[in-house]
């Protein structure tokens, strides 16, 4: 229950339903206690906004799961802030919301980014969540094996758990794309990339067996990567998303398919289809600059900016050209201090100042 408590409080710095967690927590409490949990979490369940049938069902199914998704959308959210922070689009508004998940208005490179990092910190924490015994449903599978040669000298161990969070994450946030449209399949496409980065970059780990320490033996197993190396990973895909369209092009009325990489030439035939670690989205950015709640953009008027800097958090581009006001500050502190025998301290006053940038 305390551990149920701490996700909740989590929850609340990030801005998120508190008290759906909370409810689960009671639910899970009365599967330790009672074992009544099916009514119990059918409530939990129908009260928690944002969810569509199928995650519903999923819900009342897999409660202790659903709890792993509230903590995978935190840390997607708060990861997201982490790497775009200097960038004029920097994932404020996101996951500021009372429902599970968040929906972009447009079909951007930012939305692109912002489905991808939630479909990766649902997986992440899903898979966390398995190796740690906290889902019911989530059992080791039969991957522990001998060495295939004898030049092999290592066996597996652990579980299967980033198989079962990916799993689980695909059927989760891929039931809200019901609509057979572009914006589907490119949310789609985005989802599965989150996932796939986080299973790209499972690495194996061993410890090693043997007599005062020889590695005669070793023990290996396939270890999560920690999430802001998958953030990274994801904020490089960002840079380089692909502008896509559907095919069959909309105007045909034909069911669409799948997506392929816009040509920048007219009549250039059909363009190829984007790999599958690619991020891909539909239309092209606002320049943020300004506030417009339509495209998601809060600004960048009163935002801090790098003087010297050339790249996205430097003044000059995140300001859009409006200029910025410095500020300088002072801020006096002790310095060099001495002890003196016996028994007292005495230190020297310091000051210290600085500059803050800050857009107009």
């Amino acid at each position: 229950m305390s551990v149920c408590v701490q996700r909740a409080s989590h929850v609340v710095r990030a801005s998120l339903s508190a008290w759906i967690l909370i409810l689960l927590c009671f639910v899970l409490l009365a599967v330790s206690v009672t074992g009544a949990a099916s009514l119990g979490a059918h409530l939990v369940c129908a009260r928690v906004s944002g969810l569509t049938d199928k995650q519903r069902a999923m819900c009342r199914a897999s409660p202790a799961a659903i709890a792993a998704v509230g903590d995978g959308l935190r840390m997607a959210y708060a990861e997201c802030r982490a790497q775009l922070s200097g960038y004029r689009w920097n994932c404020s508004g996101v996951g500021n919301g009372n429902d599970f998940g968040h929906v972009m208005p447009l079909a951007t490179r930012e939305a692109a980014f912002t489905y991808a990092i939630t479909s990766a910190g649902v997986t992440h924490a899903l898979s966390t969540a398995c190796a740690r015994g906290d889902l019911p449903a989530c059992g080791c599978s039969s991957n522990r094996r001998r060495p295939s040669s004898p030049s092999e000298q290592f066996q597996w161990g652990g579980c299967g758990e980033a198989a079962y969070g990916a799993r689980f994450a695909r059927r989760f946030l891929d039931s809200r794309e019901m609509e057979a449209d572009a914006r589907s399949l490119m949310n789609l496409h985005n989802n599965r990339v989150g996932r796939k980065t986080v299973k790209d970059l499972v690495r194996r780990e061993c410890k090693c067996h043997g007599v005062s320490g020889s590695c005669a033996l070793r023990t290996c197993w396939r270890a999560l990567p920690q999430f802001h190396v998958v953030g990274s990973a994801l904020r490089e895909k960002y840079q380089k998303a692909r502008l896509v369209i559907p095919h069959p092009p909309t105007e045909t009325h034909a069911p669409q398919t799948h997506l392929v990489i816009r040509r920048t030439r007219q009549n250039a035939g059909i363009g190829r289809q984007p790999r599958k670690s690619d991020l891909v989205f539909l239309e092209p950015s606002p320049t943020y600059c300004e506030p417009d709640a339509l495209a998601g953009s809060f600004g960048t008027h009163g935002r801090h900016c790098n003087r010297t800097s050339r790249s996205e958090e430097g003044c000059e581009t995140l300001c859009c050209g409006r200029g910025y006001n410095t500020v300088k500050t002072q801020e006096e502190t002790k310095c060099h201090c001495r002890f003196h025998w016996c028994c007292r301290v005495s230190c020297d006053k310091c000051v210290t100042k600085s500059e803050i940038h800050v857009c107009k």
